[in-house]
């Protein structure tokens, strides 16, 4: 567990620093997933028992990762059209 965390604090803090120098047009995306991700990891730290019986620590980090699954490829994807647009637009810088 501890490994797996660590892990996932320079995942995060590599994201965030890239994010934080970077002048990517979606970058707010990234961001946002960073931000909530480690919400997502700490409630998966910090289990706690399932509250009135019907949701506990897993089960709400896991509904937390569905809709940023689909925000960190929405970024994938812009950033794919963004370095193909300053590719087409400067061949021989990205030589």
């Amino acid at each position: 567990m501890k490994v797996c965390v660590l892990m996932t604090i320079a995942q995060l803090a590599t994201w965030a620093i890239w994010s934080g120098v970077s002048h990517h047009p979606s970058r707010w995306k990234l961001r946002f997933v960073v931000f909530i991700s480690g919400l997502a990891m700490s409630l998966k730290t910090y289990d706690f028992p399932p509250y009135k019986g019907l949701l506990d620590a897993q089960a709400l980090r896991n509904a937390i990762t569905i809709p940023l699954t689909y925000l960190w490829w929405s970024f994938i994807r812009d950033d794919a059209a963004f370095l193909t647009s300053n590719r087409l637009k400067n061949p021989m810088k990205s030589k």
